[in-house]
């Protein structure tokens, strides 16, 4: 095993993946955006072309390796790559386009600098002394995301289940899982200096630049097509790069909470039914961030088509349907909102009788969207067939309040009571742009039928509103849907934000407010601020604090065995430890091998038998008084295991010495210990140390 600290191997390995990342999420969008001149791409600096470029990426990319890699192969994938990058090179050369040379891009270099710092830090194991190894809380539900990726840089697209092994693989479909297909070739093209988990990390970066790319390009299509009232689209861009900053109130309740020892380990989110700040959203879940990127890129092809050729709309509202095809594969709730939203939009714009001649092409949209998304929404059904749950996936509801569920819990009062306090209820989520999107409407309220920016925007988040309130998801127990549902209205409330922020101090007559509410908008940034700063401690401290270095120890020998696995031993074995545990996280973060059964992707997979097959090859774990590996062997071969992780908590445990004596153990300290088990069906043999 490499010596390197574990901290600097993530550091360098996130670096590497992010130096890659543009093959798939920048190159494709620049060629696209070049050869079909979309938001009159040809004309921009090179910028400006990057960053459309990384916007339409996000946008075509998925989907477009998606099918390349399911149709084809992961091999294919690579070659269209660097088919990509031959023509954009080509291009660079043929056209020399103008680099600026004023100092706002410096600017956003700097801000995505600080981002790129702030997500390694935040995503990162840190080391402290010789063996103590600590990772995020944002962790937790990153255990998936790595092992579907790894899985899919296995064995492809749709990758086999990696915690599923009923004696076959089984192909893992029950899921959108379009961002990890671009993270899985990273993870290919990196080598050995990318894995999985760094490929995850650097998604997140570039999905974060693509977040401030999306609000600098869409406030200057805005500001330029709709009218800006003279503004700056350069210091709006970065005022809303910076709200991105700016969340809720939930410090102030979540210290009430913890006061009386109901608060929650590390995510100061989950005091309530959540609206997700934007820095927790892209550290968590930064799929359902890019399926927001690729679904405003839709919008925003729509009002770059207008007074536009036919040919041009056509052309732009086909890339419409190609980046809705994208956002379903990344996040089917987000999509979901702008799938409602696209079929009311177009019913106003049929009832007011302007810009009939869009109807069409954005039909046309619809029509491509589902042409290209066809073969996974397939597969996406069929996988849930006998899955977690026969329920409807959506149900409605009265959205959560945590104050009044803990005084009604047990009364026919809860969903009144619900209701009753909702303003409080997201006036605490909202913060500052709930008071922001107050002032907007009393301002701009005349404008809303003149300016289809307005116009659009009001309608997106009365959607969000109304789905994110009163539906929920039913596969899980979180509330998927009304979480995600808001990011769509979150967007949009940014960007109004924006508009107050930007005229906060102005002397014209429209903007003119009364002092007390400049300081109470004020007031409410910094509280949204000091929300998002207490966020990031607790996601990069609350681990130690409430765990220990104990917690340290274990985690540094979990890493230990299984980067001593993932070196020595083929990629095809099968590597099990006790699934009848609490979640391991270990095993999803660091264990880039195929399992027999554990709890970290069991999509898909029927109830009866997932509950049968963990009290199967639980009996290996749990066993006691072993006196030597004959039983052990045999539940081995029937599983088809090749190396078994027991952990110290196991039953197993107390029986090591002995098996120690019979067996040399692969690995082995106060905390873990690994062995070949078994008839090694996949070739495992001990490796020479």
């Amino acid at each position: 095993m490499s010596s390197l600290n574990f901290t600097l191997q993530d550091v360098i390995g996130t670096l590497a993946g992010v130096a890659l990342f543009p093959l798939v999420i920048v190159l494709p969008g620049y060629v696209f955006g070049w050869l079909f001149d979309l938001f009159e791409f040809r004309a921009r600096l090179l910028s400006a072309r990057l960053a459309i470029s990384l916007l339409l990426s996000i946008a075509i990319s998925p989907i477009l390796y998606y099918l390349t890699a399911s149709l084809f192969s992961m091999n294919i994938a690579l070659i269209v790559t660097g088919l990509f990058a031959i023509v954009f090179v080509i291009l660079l050369i043929y056209e020399k386009p103008v680099r600026p040379k004023d100092r706002q891009w410096r600017s956003f270099f700097w801000v995505a600098l600080g981002w790129t710092a702030l997500a390694i830090f935040c995503l990162v194991d840190l080391q402290w002394g010789q063996h103590e190894l600590y990772f995020s809380v944002a962790s937790f539900d990153q255990t998936t995301r790595v092992s579907i990726i790894d899985a899919m840089t296995r064995t492809g697209v749709p990758p086999i289940n990696p915690s599923y092994y009923p004696g076959h693989y089984v192909k893992l479909t029950f899921l959108y899982f379009f961002w990890y297909i671009l993270g899985s070739l990273v993870d290919i093209a990196g080598g050995n200096l990318v894995d999985a988990r760094a490929a995850l990390f650097a998604s997140i970066v570039w999905c974060g630049l693509a977040l401030m790319a999306l609000i600098a390009f869409y406030i200057r299509l805005r500001v330029v097509h709709a009218g800006g009232n003279g503004s700056n689209p350069w210091r709006r861009a970065m005022i809303g790069i910076a709200s991105i900053s700016i969340t809720g109130l939930d410090v102030l309740p979540s210290i009430i909470l913890m006061g009386f020892g109901k608060g929650v380990l590390g995510d100061i989110e989950h005091w309530n039914e959540q609206i997700t700040a934007w820095i927790g959203s892209l550290l968590w879940v930064p799929h359902h961030v890019a399926s927001l990127v690729a679904g405003v890129v839709a919008v925003m092809l729509v009002h770059s088509a207008r007074g536009q050729s036919p040919l041009k709309k056509i052309i732009a509202l086909v890339f419409s349907g190609v980046a809705f095809a994208s956002a379903i594969g990344l996040s089917v709730w987000v999509t979901l909102i702008f799938v409602i939203f696209w079929g009311v939009w177009m019913l106003f714009i049929y009832s007011q009788k302007e810009q009939r001649d869009l109807l069409f092409p954005m039909a046309l949209a619809g029509l491509v969207a589902l042409l290209l998304s066809g073969k996974f929404l397939a597969g996406l059904l069929s996988g849930g067939a006998g899955g977690e749950s026969a329920a409807f996936p959506i149900a409605f509801t009265i959205r959560s309040f945590r104050f009044t569920d803990i005084i009604f819990e047990y009364s026919s009062w809860k969903f009144p009571a619900r209701l009753i306090f909702l303003p409080l209820n997201y006036f605490l989520e909202l913060g500052f742009f709930a008071a922001a999107a107050f002032i907007w409407l009393k301002i701009f309220k005349h404008d809303l039928r003149k300016n289809p920016y307005y116009f659009a925007e009001l309608l997106l988040l009365i959607i969000s509103f109304f789905i994110g309130t009163f539906t929920r998801s039913t596969m899980i127990a979180n509330n998927d849907l009304g979480w995600r549902a808001w990011l769509p209205g979150q967007f949009i409330l940014l960007i109004w934000g924006v508009d107050i922020l930007e005229n906060l101090f102005t002397s014209r007559p429209r903007f003119i407010l009364a002092q007390r509410t400049k300081y109470n908008l004020l007031l409410l940034a910094a509280l949204g601020i000091s929300t998002s700063l207490l966020d990031v401690a607790l996601l990069r401290s609350a681990y130690y604090f409430s765990f220990g270095s104990e917690a340290g120890r274990r985690i540094y020998s979990a890493r230990q065995v299984y980067t001593l696995i993932n070196q020595s031993f083929p990629t095809d074995i099968i590597v099990q430890y006790n699934p009848s545990a609490i979640i391991n996280r270990p095993a999803g973060l660091y264990g880039m091998r195929q399992s027999a059964i554990s709890d970290r992707t069991a999509y898909g997979v029927p109830l009866n038998d997932y509950y049968d097959k963990v009290a199967a090859v639980g009996k290996l774990f749990n066993m006691q008084d072993v006196q030597n590996w004959e039983p052990l062997d045999a539940l081995c071969n029937a599983h088809s295991i090749d190396v078994i992780v027991i952990m110290s908590d196991d039953p197993l445990w107390e029986c090591l010495f002995l098996l120690d004596r019979q067996r040399t153990a692969l690995y082995a300290d106060d905390y873990y210990a690994a062995f070949v088990c078994g008839k090694n069906h996949h070739g495992a043999v001990r490796p020479d140390f």
